[in-house]
């Protein structure tokens, strides 16, 4: 008997049969996407209540995961007579910002920073209640800060701050869109678990090299009115000894204090990390997470139009790979590392370049993402996630 994790993997054919309804709707995707789901909702027990972990896509985002296949999530946790939720976590900062593209055109990106806005963007993207048949709740609060410390034994990180009401939850499913991203490389159920379920603090410490320190030479009270502590959104900056000090327990770098501050330099920002580093902690956070208890959680990654970007920016480009299917899983890793390996072994896509010229396909047997960004590596995430025993990369493909 296989001890390697399994992946069960739905093709992505669909093929038309005109004469036979039946067998046009078994090769339906979202009628394999019910299959999958029978395959690993095993961990659901009526009355529970289960988590549905989604992104609802960025503003402006054209290729953030249709909610018809989150339906079909819904209906199944629905018939394991469970009681599901969607469950989203705020976007990383405050600010929505505009952007001119032409003189009388802009738009305006940014929406996932609070419930107001977040929820404006989630039900123009059809992630309601009316549609997908489940309740939309952001398990971080309404300004993304509220937290379960978590203590780990990470690569670099020694706690994660949870998002507090994921705990509220019996079961999990993580639904993730597997596709490229500019600093991992890709995202897939990993990615789902040490971002999307995480709060702005732990998000903050993902991407940026520290928290906002005061610059003790530079800070003057004589020069301001202390526009960084009645900036602070949390309370975290304080006046002592006649200058600022922020509390690194809870600052979530909003950089709303480096906005207002009027002294030049007194407010040291922190700089982006490098891809490595942001992976391995993200990575971290995923352990923090998985104290939710590694047997309630299930995942299902719908790999379907793939870009190389993410679905949170406003500009995924087109995608770079056929449509490679529906891969589900009780093992995070090894679902993530399915879907990489299905990324490299499919040919790739030709698209437009700058000068309007179709562009050469890549061939099967490479990794897609990396050469389409050489600065990225998708292995670093698999490296990570076998440092914290998260999963495994040998896996058992089974083909549903």
């Amino acid at each position: 008997m296989s001890l390697k994790p399994k992946v069960y993997w739905a093709s992505p054919n669909e093929v038309a049969a005109l004469s036979n309804t039946a067998r046009n709707m078994v090769t339906n995707n979202l009628v394999k996407t019910h299959f999958i789901l029978d395959e690993i909702l095993d961990h659901i027990d009526s009355g529970d209540k289960v988590g549905v972990k989604v992104h609802v896509g960025e503003a402006q985002n054209t290729h953030y995961l249709r909610p018809d296949y989150v339906r079909e999530v819904v209906k199944a946790i629905k018939a394991k007579g469970g009681i599901p939720t969607l469950i989203e976590t705020q976007g990383l900062g405050n600010n929505i910002e505009n952007i001119g593209i032409c003189e009388d055109y802009n738009i305006c990106v940014g929406h996932r920073k609070n419930t107001e806005d977040h929820k404006k963007i989630a039900e123009l993207h059809g992630y309601s209640e009316n549609l997908i048949g489940a309740p939309l709740e952001f398990i971080d609060g309404d300004k993304g800060i509220d937290r379960k410390v978590v203590n780990v034994e990470g690569i670099h990180l020694k706690e994660v701050s949870v998002a507090k009401h994921l705990f509220d939850f019996d079961k999990l499913v993580i639904v993730s869109h597997f596709k490229g991203h500019p600093q991992a490389g890709f995202g897939g159920a990993l990615k789902q678990l040490g971002i999307g379920c995480v709060t702005k603090r732990n998000k903050h410490l993902a991407h940026f090299d520290g928290l906002i320190e005061v610059n003790l030479k530079k800070c003057d009270l004589s020069l301001c009115q202390q526009e960084c502590v009645s900036s602070c959104p949390v309370e975290a900056i304080k006046i002592e000894d006649k200058h600022a000090i922020i509390d690194p327990s809870i600052c979530y770098g909003c950089f709303r204090c480096t906005q207002k501050c009027p002294v030049k330099k007194a407010l040291k920002a922190p700089i982006m990390r490098n891809f490595p580093d942001f992976v391995e902690h993200f990575v971290d956070s995923v352990l923090g997470v998985l104290s939710f208890g590694v047997e309630k959680i299930r995942y299902i990654n719908f790999a379907f139009n793939i870009p190389a970007m993410c679905d949170c920016v406003p500009n995924a480009s087109v995608p770079v790979v056929p449509d490679l299917g529906i891969f589900g899983s009780s093992d995070p890793v090894a679902i993530d590392k399915a879907c990489v390996d299905a990324e490299t072994n499919a040919p790739g896509l030709p698209f437009l370049n700058k000068e309007g010229e179709w562009t050469q396909p890549l061939e099967k047997g490479i990794e897609k993402f990396k050469a389409l960004m050489p600065m990225v590596d998708p292995s670093n995430v698999f490296k990570a996630a076998l440092r914290n025993k998260l999963g495994s990369l040998d896996y058992e493909l089974v083909k549903i």
